[in-house]
């Protein structure tokens, strides 16, 4: 079992002993959170678009419902509060993606 630290040739101090914890692998966990955010922000993006392309408008309390119903697993489980749904889909308001009125979020007429 000691051999698994053996090509762990970086970090400090390699001889204390003490870098089992948390080391090897850490590599492909020391992900940009900002990147990350975009992508998880790109999929749930797909999925309110084509929400709002085949039901017309909708408010944000059906579309936190369905995100929660269809992204329920995988790589990008929607776990968002109403709240944070809210922040994302103004955004895409600005981004002239979606437009709001009345309580309802549409897909911009182009």
């Amino acid at each position: 079992m000691g051999a698994m630290n053996m090509n762990s040739g970086e970090g400090k101090g390699g001889m204390d002993g003490g870098g089992g914890d948390g080391g090897g692998g850490g590599e492909m966990e020391e992900v940009d959170p900002d990147a990350q955010l975009k992508e998880e922000m790109k999929v749930y993006e797909s999925y309110v678009t084509g929400m709002l392309t085949n039901l017309g408008k909708l408010p944000i309390e059906r579309i936190h419902n369905m995100l929660k119903m269809f992204v329920s697993s995988g790589e990008h489980k929607y776990e968002k509060s109403e709240a944070e749904l809210a922040k994302f889909l103004q955004e895409l308001v600005k981004l002239e993606k979606l437009e709001f009125g009345d309580g309802v979020y549409c897909l911009v007429k182009s």
